[in-house]
């Protein structure tokens, strides 16, 4: 992930204008009416969204997400007439985002547009490269804004597109978007029903959209503009109809069970959640309180890149509890201690990498440490506004209070057995649950199912300590992070930790692990010397990591086919280009989270959605190859470790 440059502007009549492009966002004789001229009337919007019925879903791409106008009026349009339990995913590129202080500007004057201000403004991204899911609506609107050149872009885009938006800056003056990357991007993620429209009839735009496999038409443009275009997908080799699953059956009631239960049934999908033990959350998502933040890299990497847009998602996602759920976390921001010199040094080179900027973190002396914290800080830190802490125990319960998720307690899984129409029986000590689709979220315990016994999970022990506020402790007003960390006190307790021990399996408390954390504790926070083990409670759980520290989501690979398959990789990785990993149909996993899971179950959940509902990723194609179950079967190969 790269930062990214805002646009500049200059106004022109009441007009911004980009002074890279010279070029106006929008007609200065009416802009909201060329959009629903344009974009909606050209697309046959009102009559496709009325035709909906609940639980379907519409999916519109925009090649410039520039003021917003577009969204603003669709957004409008999908609530006057689609259906209430339709759902739209609005997904836009930006290369050159506005700034918050620009958009706030200019969405002042569009009051009849704008109810939707404050949740915008409050889920809008730092100008990073990546996907950001924004929620509108009580979810019946999702927007997906993807930051970074269009063209670099659209390949990492996985969706199946209803409706396009061609906007941007005239082909004149842009011509490096209007290319025929663009177009043939558009075409892999097109069906047989998708439609476009645009405002520009330039013969380079026609002779692209026409080769990528697009049949076009001119019709009246708007204002002084004699023609623009709409088209249709009409190549024969576009994708086929996908019909989503009726039931899917969840195993693991942890962070990333019910996350991805809870995303499922508010895609329309009947889950099936099944767990051993008599509540959720009682291995490693039981602790009362987790940081969310994400520990960055000096560099950019494949981690820090999943990490960040996953803390994107969950604090958005976070955005939208409603009133009676708000003490199940708070965005309180996080510190980011700098304890050792060798802290120091990394927290020197993160502020000068360049790489993030301030909206998302805020270099701090001891001073403004203390000050944030409202505790005495003798070091100096990173500050992440929009970070906080989540209940995760209590908020894996709210995610599973949906109509549509039935949930079994004490069903120890046994067996998964496939029969010859696809169906899957997941047998369990005392029952038997049939559907066609499975996803695995039990942790390390995955591995006792025969189809997931390659998958390369470590479960790793972890203490946290609890202890009474008092009032002999510093009231915390942020989560303080050092070599463990702690929270602001939730009702009347502090919680912090935690231990990370390989080599124990005893999950009964120990004094030497509390202690361990109070030592911990008090390097950070000297305020909080003096506490014994004897004041503390607390409990233990695993963590479930994986060889590269990041989660096994998606399908399961099926590992003899896919030894067969890629045998060449032994002595050749250039055998496996061109390869696709053979899977187990139906079969899926969301697991390895370690202790990351409150930045990566939800957004995991939502990708398993995504896959198995036909939706569009929240993260781009890279970063899903790189969470991919089946990665180690093939680094293994090409290592001869099998």
């Amino acid at each position: 992930m790269q930062p990214v440059k805002n646009a500049q502007l200059r106004w022109q009549a009441g007009v911004p204008v980009s002074t890279q492009f010279e070029d106006i966002y929008f007609n200065q004789t009416g802009g909201a009416a060329e959009t629903q001229h344009v974009f909606i009337e050209g697309n046959q919007l009102p009559q496709r969204f009325a035709s909906l019925s609940a639980g379907e879903h519409f999916v519109i791409a925009e090649t410039g997400f520039g003021t917003g106008l577009n969204f603003l009026i669709t957004r409008q349009q999908w609530l006057k007439q689609a259906h209430p339990q339709a759902t739209l995913h609005f997904i836009s590129f930006e290369k050159y985002p506005l700034s918050r202080q620009d958009i706030t500007h200019i969405w002042q004057d569009w009051s009849e547009l704008n109810d939707c201000q404050e949740a915008f403004l409050s889920q809008y991204p730092a100008p990073m490269e990546g996907f950001y899911t924004l929620f509108f609506d009580q979810g019946r609107i999702q927007l997906t804004l993807i930051l970074g050149d269009l063209l670099e872009q659209i390949s990492q885009l996985k969706a199946r597109v209803d409706a396009w938006f061609l906007d941007g800056f005239a082909p004149a003056k842009n011509p490096e978007m209007w290319h025929p990357r663009l177009f043939q991007g558009m075409a892999v993620c097109s069906h047989d029903s998708t439609t476009l429209a645009t405002f520009t009839v330039a013969r380079n735009v026609r002779e692209g959209l026409q080769q990528a496999g697009f049949s076009l038409s001119k019709k009246p443009g708007f204002g002084r503009k004699r023609d623009m275009l709409c088209g249709a997908y009409s190549t024969q080799s576009s994708q086929q109809s996908f019909q989503r699953p009726q039931q899917v059956i969840v195993v693991g009631a942890g962070l990333a069970g019910a996350s991805t239960a809870r995303m499922l049934a508010e895609a329309g999908v009947a889950v099936t959640l099944l767990e051993r033990e008599a509540e959720p959350a009682q291995q490693g998502s039981g602790n009362a309180q987790g940081a969310l933040y994400a520990k960055l890299a000096v560099k950019p990497t494949p981690h820090s890149a999943f990490h960040l847009q996953g803390l994107g998602y969950s604090v958005n996602q976070l955005r939208q509890l409603p009133a009676h759920a708000s003490d199940l976390a708070s965005l309180c921001g996080v510190l980011q201690l700098a304890i050792s010199e060798r802290d120091q040094q990394r927290h020197q080179q993160i502020e000068t990498s360049g790489l993030y900027p301030e909206s998302l973190l805020q270099p701090v002396n001891a001073e403004t440490a203390s000050t944030l914290a409202g505790s005495k800080i003798p070091h100096s830190g990173l500050f992440f506004p929009d970070a906080g802490w989540v209940a995760p125990a209590d908020y894996c319960r709210y995610l599973l209070q949906h109509p549509l998720i039935s949930c079994h307690y004490q069903q120890t899984v046994q067996q998964l057995d496939q029969a010859a129409d696809a169906h899957w029986t997941v047998s369990t000590t005392t029952h038997t649950f049939q559907a066609t689709h499975v996803v695995i979220c039990t942790a390390a315990d995955a591995r006792q199912l025969i189809p997931l016994q390659h998958l390369p999970l470590k479960p790793i022990r972890g203490q946290t300590s609890l202890i009474q506020a008092g009032d002999t402790l510093p009231q915390l007003k942020t989560v303080v992070c050092g070599e463990g960390y702690i929270s602001p006190p939730r009702r009347g307790k502090y919680c912090f930790g935690a231990t990370f021990d390989l080599h124990q399996t005893d999950l009964a408390l120990r004094d030497a692990d509390h202690q361990q954390n109070l030592d911990t504790l008090a390097a950070a926070l000297p305020e909080f010397e003096g506490l014994t083990p004897a004041q503390c409670n607390g409990r233990t759980g695993y963590r479930c990591s994986t060889p590269d520290y990041l989660p096994l989501v998606g399908a399961i690979a099926d590992y003899n086919e896919t030894l067969q398959r890629f045998a060449g990789l032994r002595t050749d990785a250039r055998r496996a280009e061109g390869l696709e990993i053979p899977r187990v149909s139906g079969l899926y996993v969301n697991t390895g989270h370690g202790s990351k899971g409150l930045i990566s179950c939800p957004i995991s959940a939502a990708l398993i959605t995504a896959m198995l509902c036909d939706l569009p990723a929240p993260l781009p194609a890279e970063l899903i190859e790189r969470l991919d179950p089946g990665r180690f079967i093939l680094r293994d190969l090409s290592r001869r470790r099998i």
